[in-house]
Parts: C-alpha cells; sequence; structure tokens
C-alpha cells in the first residue's frame, strides 16, 4: 500500500510539473512574440534616434573643429602683430649700444669705427627703415597664407 501512495504521489507530482513546464512554454512563448513584436515596432523609432545623435556628435565634432582653427589662426594674427610691435619697439628705443655683443678687442676697435661712420652717414637710418619693411612683407605673406593665396 505504501509503494501504491508513493507511485501515485510521485504521478501526480510528475503531472503537475508537466502542466508547469507547460504553461511555462507558453508564457516563454508569449513573451518572446512580444518582444519580437515590440522590437520590429520600435526598430525604426530606435534607428531615427541614433542616426540623429550620430548626426548630433558629428555636428559638435565638427564645430569644436572650427573653433581650434579660428584659434589657430588668430594665434598666428597675434603673433605677427605682436612681433611687428616688438620690432618698432625695440627700434625706437634703440640706442647705439652694443653692450650685450662680445667681440674680441681686434674687432671691436673695426666695428666700432665702421658702425660710427654708419650713424654720422644716416645709413643706421636706412636700416631701421628696411626692418620694418621686412617686418610687413612678412606678415603680408602670413596674411597671405593664412587666407589661402599663394
Amino acid at each position: 500500500m505504501y509503494e501504491f501512495f508513493q507511485s501515485l504521489g510521485q504521478n501526480i507530482l510528475n503531472g503537475i510539473i508537466t502542466i508547469a513546464h507547460w504553461f511555462g512554454s507558453i508564457f516563454t512563448g508569449l513573451w518572446t512574440a512580444f518582444k519580437s513584436f515590440m522590437a520590429q515596432l520600435f526598430q525604426t523609432i530606435i534607428l531615427f534616434f541614433q542616426g540623429v545623435w550620430y548626426l548630433i556628435t558629428k555636428v559638435f565634432d565638427i564645430v569644436v573643429l572650427v573653433v581650434q582653427v579660428l584659434f589657430g589662426l588668430f594665434h598666428v594674427v597675434w603673433s605677427v602683430v605682436v612681433g611687428i610691435f616688438s620690432t618698432f619697439a625695440q627700434l625706437l628705443g634703440f640706442s647705439g649700444s652694443t653692450d650685450y655683443f662680445y667681440l674680441p678687442h681686434a674687432y671691436q676697435q673695426g666695428f666700432s669705427g665702421v658702425t660710427g661712420f654708419l650713424s654720422q652717414t644716416g645709413f643706421n637710418t636706412v636700416a631701421y627703415i628696411a626692418a620694418a619693411f621686412i617686418w610687413m612683407l612678412t606678415a603680408y605673406a602670413v596674411i597671405r597664407i593664412a587666407g589661402g593665396e599663394k
């Protein structure tokens, strides 16, 4: 009798497990079908938002590159302007002293004689004007290069 109740209980339990598996497979199938349906339904919307996000990131990258190029151009132009003003400031403040140069004594006498003669004749003024024109031509060339002309 014990074996009868044991086999009866085992068969009832196996039946309940089979029914649970059957309901589980039904719910699993329904859930899989629902997920597939929703994925197909929202796939175009998801792809649209992915495309919009890609567009936004690329536009942002382009804006960053444009800003970097503009800052680079301003940096070049600013360097040229500062160089020109520095040159004019040094030209206006030049005292004619050569104390910061070191020449051996034998050459110092000759160099002093030549610079003294040139300063009396006015050639140092010509040199200042030529240096200013060279700076202006350099600035013009930099602006042409930055503008894309050759």
